[in-house]
């Protein structure tokens, strides 16, 4: 990126992903109520029209019960869900801050703290969780591969992610098409024939 006119600014800022998950989310405590708005609007002939029903039909990725299961009994408007919502707020201000200050197009850091689990396996230590907890837009580009192993002949994608401002779309596309072009580090995977 240096070698592309990138000015590099490095943030000894600490931001707790785990903390986010656990303790500003309101994912969870949003599915029940809004899912179930569009679940309910569907016609008569529809196989379910809400999430316990979905639990009850057994038609879901297992990947995806436990989250099912906790947001079954979550819901909106609680004061759980509002000291998220206050939490969500001071995270936004924090990072808007921090974009401020220093002048940033852009925070740039790992997506994944550790390589992508295994296909049915639960990934954990998400960075992502940033821009999905601050609403704030962001981006995923390929930043390399991991070494290649057996199960893993090319190495395993490893993420770079990119957080910008609210409305900074283009910005951040703009930046990421650029790293694309300078890099080429992404390769199709071994699976799929060449576009073209």
């Amino acid at each position: 990126m240096k070698e592309q006119g990138a000015i590099i600014i490095s943030l000894n800022e600490e931001i707790d992903s785990d903390y986010l998950v656990n303790e500003v989310s309101v994912h969870l405590h949003d599915l029940k109520d809004h899912l179930n708005v569009y679940l309910e609007a569907l016609q008569a002939h529809a196989s379910v029209h809400s999430v316990e029903e979905i639990l009850a039909s057994g038609k879901y990725h297992p990947g995806i019960e436990e989250n099912l299961k906790k947001a079954v009994v979550l819901r909106t408007g609680t004061p759980e869900y509002n000291k998220r919502l206050v939490e969500r707020n001071k995270l936004q201000t924090r990072v808007m801050k921090l974009i401020a200050d220093y002048q940033l197009d852009a925070m740039v850091y790992p997506h994944q703290k550790q390589l992508v689990c295994k296909v049915g396996g639960s990934q954990n230590e998400r960075n992502g969780v940033l821009g999905s907890v601050t609403g704030f837009p962001s981006i995923c580009v390929q930043a390399g591969f991991s070494t290649p192993s057996k199960t893993a002949p090319m190495g395993v994608p490893i993420g770079m992610e990119l957080l910008g401002r609210p409305f900074s779309e283009s910005t951040l596309i703009e930046i990421v098409y650029g790293f694309e072009q300078a890099t080429h580090h992404r390769k199709p995977p071994l699976s799929v024939p060449p576009l073209g």
